[in-house]
């Protein structure tokens, strides 16, 4: 592992996407995703992601501009189209439309149509919560998981995200989880690292459970539950596909597909906790219900939603870990784009 500094991934970041005509506001927000993640240690939804971006954008079905659209507003409901750009721009538009209808209405829903993937959907969650609102937000993912009984893929890792506010001084609860048992980027992680995975996160083209990543990516993916898990990618992809305008029943395609716009979905919904109790009373029942879960266990053992990435990012503040080979293939993505910046290892 190489610990990098979050400077020098700013620099490779903003120079290498501005290189490739994304804007400096883009930039910014795709930026902050990538901080979030890397500092959170999940690095499969941080800077390791980059030279996708990059190459995606070069094939020419990845829209480098942001070129958001609001293609409906009504009351408490809205829907934006990506137009193939950045998820995470999209989303962001999205959010910040979310919180003011929220703040109106005391409920919004927002959705996004043709884009791409978000980053990690805690993310957002982590904005509605600390803008005091409790948060539902689905995404639907190129196919991963078959149906319970079926043999083909159709449905995607699908994540699913829920916040709530915090008490007093506290961090939100966020929970964020993909519908597998594993996400596919830790898969994918791991054949580049030239690791195996546990035989439980996937099964191979034949359906036998395999330890290679590289074979489990040309199999399927284990959903979370056997057919319980099923059924929440399922309504995923009904929430944040079909509901959108979005690809949907398969038909997502990934990232990594550079002949094909992606066309992922999101849905945002928003509620404004404070329409039910007093801001004062929200806060102090959050602690107290708080209180009483971290009281189930030893002192430190039971953790809430999200807690081990916020301690987390509160020790990362200038240096982040990252593998080898992401340090080693980003640094090369760099010198081949001729930019001048280069991800430098941290103290």
């Amino acid at each position: 592992m190489a610990k990098v500094s979050l400077e020098s991934i700013d620099k490779v970041c903003e120079e290498s996407l501005k290189a490739v005509g994304v804007p400096a506001r883009s930039i910014e927000i795709i930026t902050d995703t990538i901080h979030f993640a890397n500092r959170r240690g999940v690095a499969t939804h941080g800077v390791g992601r980059l030279p996708l971006y990059i190459k995606k954008i070069r094939s020419g079905f990845f829209e480098a501009d942001d070129k958001t659209e609001l293609i409906m507003d009504k009351g408490a409901l809205a829907l934006f189209d990506a137009h193939h750009g950045f998820g995470q721009v999209a989303s962001h538009h999205a959010m910040e439309l979310a919180v003011k209808k929220a703040k109106e209405y005391g409920i919004a829903a927002v959705g996004v149509r043709n884009s791409n993937n978000f980053g990690m959907a805690g993310y957002f969650g982590d904005m509605a919560a600390r803008a005091g609102f409790a948060a539902q937000i689905y995404a639907n993912a190129a196919p991963a998981i078959a149906p319970t009984g079926g043999s083909r893929a159709i449905f995607g890792t699908n994540p699913l995200c829920y916040a709530y506010p915090a008490g007093e001084g506290e961090d939100p609860v966020v929970l964020d989880m993909a519908t597998t048992i594993a996400a596919r980027g830790k898969i994918r992680l791991a054949a580049k690292n030239g690791e195996k995975i546990p035989s439980d996160w996937a099964v191979d083209a034949n359906g036998d459970p395999t330890d290679d990543p590289n074979e489990a990516l040309k199999g399927t993916l284990l959903p979370i539950g056997g057919y319980k898990g099923y059924g929440l990618s399922l309504f995923v992809d009904l929430f944040a596909g079909l509901m959108t305008g979005s690809a949907a029943a398969g038909e997502v395609k990934p990232l990594s597909d550079m002949g094909a716009y992606s066309n992922n979905g999101h849905l945002f919904i928003l509620m404004d906790a404070k329409t039910f109790c007093a801001e004062e009373d929200l806060k102090a029942q959050m602690a107290a219900f708080r209180k009483a879960v971290k009281e189930c266990g030893n002192e430190g053992a039971v953790l809430l939603p999200g807690e081990r990435g916020n301690a987390k990012m509160k020790i990362n503040t200038d240096d982040v870990e990252i593998s080898d080979k992401q340090f080693a293939e980003i640094n090369a993505l760099a010198e081949e784009m001729g930019i001048a910046s280069r991800l430098e290892k941290g103290v």
